[in-house]
This record gives structure tokens, sequence and C-alpha cells, in this order.
């Protein structure tokens, strides 16, 4: 058949149909029977525009099968980039554009530093030259995976060792993985980013007037957000200038609730909790001085607030532990749209389709739903026997997974009717320090002072299985998934990191240790999953690339076989 790109248009040519081959005659129950393929698959004679819109219906698993059935279809699964685009898809729509973002903000060059760590040069220069594909992000990322999940080891190499004067609180990449900023104690800012070649360098070390809490990129890592701890609980935004060194812009005084403070996804605006009755949002002029752009006054004094993830809706929880819900009016105004009349809640978590809502009152987290009249009822609770650290919602909305101080953590599934029903029950002999799904919802992992991690994997059935136990010989405080879902970085008191990663096989494999000379209090990966930045009680935070042993790494036609068993 001929080749068609994955972005062909109706008018591609349609491939000439195959004709199936007449099997030859066999013996069965002791007779002889002849079977004749007259008649094509009622598919096969399909145009080959029909039998890749049928294709592109199916999921993950389905078209994993199909590519086996016979040559034809396997061929058709192959140049309609199927399977790649059907993996891409498992993931929500706001990560497959942050997933797009960080390929795309790539040059050449730096796309070919990205894919040497695990590609051969070969596989490199035929990926480049699909680049102008519209499947050309999902492609490269299933690829990336794919040689990843297929690496039975990573060759650790330290790129860059920050260190500070006093206990780091924060370090923290920017969306595109070439940027790390760190925050201390001992009011320093430091900003760090990757040169072409894969080096690392020290941009910038910025002074702030207290001790710095946290600092976060915007979402275009233009900007840094920093929070002081200190009395007046000031936020400071800088910005890079076009000399690349970054330059105070605003800074925003008597913030009263510091972990209310964010960007939004647009990186041009920031939301406060103010000492009063206020949520402020402030936005950026296009000199790159700030402003404020909008206030919303409350009637009673606000402890804390939460926006959903496409900034639609905004939660509010005042001292007098009612909830108010505001969503955006005709004109672009926040209006109030429900209340929720409970004591001792505290908002957790918007779900990202905007329907569901985690409150927590001691040992309880309640789930809401939210009503067609635009009001929200109670739909489940999910108790614990002691006090409930975290609770989230997947990113696709359907699940709930909560960690409490009982040792447990819990996770609950949305039926069909958007009831919620309890699946799984995952125990700890410790109080638990997190619970975290994974980008794709396929699985999650928990963490816990008894010195172990464990993940759980989502089965066809709609149940959950404990896939891994990770064990260290300290406490292990949050753990975090790659951006694709398929490696697990684990930090530990006792100073070490492990890497983790699912295999094709579906068993999750020890990978990696990075070791510090003190604890290690956090771990995560770059967005690109190409490093990873490990902070530890030394003062110090360690910037690690992970690379695939010279003597395994193979080119993608290799092991093209191995395909139809990938991610299923």
């Amino acid at each position: 058949m001929s080749p068609v790109n994955s972005n062909s248009g109706i008018d591609s040519p349609t491939p000439v149909q195959p004709q199936l081959e007449e099997a030859s005659t066999v013996v069965s129950a002791g007779r002889e029977v002849s079977v004749y393929h007259q008649n094509q698959s009622p598919l096969l004679c399909l145009p080959y525009e029909t039998k890749s819109m049928i294709i592109r219906y199916l999921g993950f698993r389905e078209i994993t099968r199909l590519a086996k059935v016979c040559r034809h279809l396997r061929d058709l699964v192959e140049n309609d980039k199927a399977l790649e685009r059907a993996w891409f898809r498992r993931f929500p729509l706001r990560h497959q554009y942050q997933l797009k973002a960080m390929i795309t903000r790539k040059d050449e060059q730096q796309l070919r530093d990205w894919l040497a760590p695990f590609a051969d040069e070969e596989t490199i220069e035929s990926l480049l030259k699909q680049r102008e594909s519209t499947y050309f992000p999902a492609q490269l990322l299933f690829t990336n995976s794919k040689l990843m999940s297929q690496c039975k080891k990573f060759r650790l190499v330290e790129k860059a060792k920050i260190p500070h004067a006093n206990f780091i609180t924060t370090a923290t990449f920017s969306a595109d993985s070439r940027r790390v900023v760190t925050a201390s104690w001992d009011h320093k800012l430091k900003i760090y980013g990757q040169e072409n070649g894969g080096t690392w360098e020290e941009k910038n070390t910025i002074t702030h007037s207290g001790a710095v809490r946290s600092a976060s990129f915007s979402s275009d890592g233009f900007h840094v957000l920093a929070t002081s701890s200190g009395y007046d609980k000031t936020v400071t935004i800088f910005s890079q200038a076009d000399n690349g060194y970054w330059e105070a812009k605003a800074t925003i005084p008597n913030v009263h609730n510091i972990g209310s403070v964010t960007f939004t996804a647009d990186g041009r605006r920031l939301m406060t909790v103010g000492p009063d009755h206020t949520v402020k949002f402030f936005g950026q002029r296009d000199n790159g001085s700030w402003e404020l752009k909008d206030t919303i006054y409350h009637t009673s004094s606000v402890s804390s607030a939460r926006l959903s993830v496409d900034e639609s809706l905004l939660a509010i929880r005042d001292i007098n532990s009612v909830v108010t819900i505001y969503g955006k009016g005709a004109a672009g105004s926040w209006v109030e749209k429900a209340t929720i009349q409970r004591t001792q809640y505290a908002i957790l978590d918007i779900s990202a389709n905007n329907c569901h809502l985690l409150t927590r009152a001691g040992f309880r987290v309640n789930i809401f739903n939210l009503q067609a009249d635009g009001s929200w009822k109670e739909a489940d609770t999910i108790s614990h026997n002691f006090i409930v650290n975290t609770a989230t919602f997947s990113a696709d909305s359907c699940h709930v997974v909560t960690a409490s101080k009982d040792h447990q953590a819990k996770i609950y599934s949305k039926r069909a009717d958007s009831s919620w029903q309890e699946k799984a029950c995952i125990t700890h002999n410790d109080e638990l320090t997190s619970a975290t799904f994974s980008a794709d919802c396929l699985h999650v992992v928990t963490t816990s002072r008894d010195n172990t991690a464990k993940i759980y994997g989502l089965q066809a059935n709609g149940s959950w299985r404990e896939e891994a136990n990770i064990s260290h010989k300290n406490r292990v405080p949050p753990a975090t998934f790659s951006a694709d879902g398929r490696l697990v970085v684990t930090p530990s008191w006792d100073g070490t990191a492990k890497v983790f990663g699912l295999q094709t096989d579906g068993l999750w494999l020890e990978k990696a240790t990075v070791r510090h000379e003190k604890g290690v209090m956090s771990a995560i990966f770059s967005p690109d999953d190409r490093h990873m930045v490990t902070i530890s009680f030394d003062c110090s935070v360690k910037i690690t690339g992970l690379w695939k042993d010279d003597d395994d790494r193979m080119s993608v036609t290799q092991r093209l076989p191995e395909v139809g068993c990938l991610f299923v």
C-alpha cells in the first residue's frame, strides 16, 4: 500500500485493497476442512480515510490488538500514527497542551540534545524528518516513553550542585525544563539555566527581603513568583529582562494566605488572598509592570481560596467556615454562584471538569457534586480514623485519593450516575505523607513514615491493584510521577531518591538512585523527563540528568516488534 502521512487530508489517494490468501486445508477433529477467503473482511474493503476515522474512535488496547490481526491493519495503524495518538489521548487536554508546548518550544538542536540520551542517530534523524507533521509531538513523546520503558537501568549524570547557606524550601523547573529556581531561608533565590549541549549554569542569585518560603515559574518561564515567610508575608514577582537578568517587577505586601498565591495558567495574572475580606487579581501591563486588575469583596474575612484548572471557578472559604463558589459572569466579572453552609470545612481540591469539590472536616473528606440548578450537593463522605493529610482528584475527574494519619489511603471512583464508590484501601504501617495520581490517571503512588512507598495500578475491570512496594531506610516524603506517568521518584530521609520505571511487561523496576550526604526531602522530574532536582537537608540541590547506558541504546526500528505490547 502507499504510505500516507499522519496528517493526510480527505483527498489522500486510496490504496489498493489487499487480497487475502486462501487458507490451506487443515485437519480438525479427524476431518479435512478447507477454509475459503473468497469474501473480504468488510473493514478491509472500506476506503482508507474511513478506516482511519474508525480506528480513531478506538482506545489504545483495541488499537494494539487490531494491529496484530494482519499486516494490512498493522501498516494502517503505523502509517496513521494511531498508537501514538491513542496513547497521547490518555492524558487530559490540559496536560496534552503542556506536553505539546514543552516539545514545540525546543528548536532542532534542543530536540537533538533531548533525544540523544536514549535514542541513536538513526532514530533521531527519522523523527526530526517528521517535525512538520500534525502529530509530531505525540509521536515524539510516545517514542521517548517507549525507549525509556525499554531501558533497564539509567546512568545518572550530575549536571549541577546548587548550594545555599540555610534550609532550602523549594526547587522547581520551568515548563520548558530549561530553568531551575531554588528558594532558601538564607534569603536567596538562585536561577540556573540549561545551555545547548546540556550543561547547566547559574544565571542569577537574587537577594530577597526575608527568608524565601517558595518560588515558582510562570507557565511561559519569564516570571518567578517568590513568597516570603517573614512577618509581612510579602509576594515578589521577578521577570527576565532582555539582557537575561532577573529583576523585581512588583512587590505585594501583607498577603494573608501565602499558600493561596498562584499564577494563572497564562502566566500574566496573579491571585492573592488579603488580610481583609478580599481576593485580588494582579495583571501584567504591556511594559512588564504589574497592577491590580480585579478584586472580589467577600462578606467575611477570607481564610483561603482555590482557583479551578480553567480559572472559570473560584472557591473561597471564610473564617466562618462557609465555602462560597464564584463563577465568571457574562462580562468576565466574578459572580457568586452558590454557598456550602458547613462548619470546619477546608477546601482541598476542585475537579478539572468543575463538577466536583473536595472539602475536609477533621477525619472526613466530603465530595460535593454540581447540580443542574447550579447548587452543590454532598455526594459522598470518605471517612478515616484520624486526620486526613491530603485529598485530590485525578486529572480526568473520575477518581479521588486520600491520605491520612490513620495509616490508610483510600481511592474512590465515580459511577455512571455520578455517585462515588470506594475501590481500594491502601494500608501502611505509619502515617501517610502523600497520595498522588499519575497524569494519565492509571496509577497512584502513596508514601509513608513507615519507610515505604506503594504504587497501585488501575485494572481493566475498574479495580486497583498493588504493583510495587518500594523500601527505604527512613521516612518517605511525597513522591512524584514523571510527565508521562511511567517513572516514579521516591525521596527519603535516608539520603537517597529512588527512580522506578514501568516496564513493557507491566512490572515496576528500580532504574537509578540519587544519593546525598543527608536526607532527601524532595525530588521531582523535569517536564521533559530528562532531569531531576533533589533537595537535601545538607542545604544543597542537585540537578541530575537521566541517560541510557551506551551499550543498551537501540533504535526504534530495531525494537519495532515490541511496539504492540507497550503501555497496554
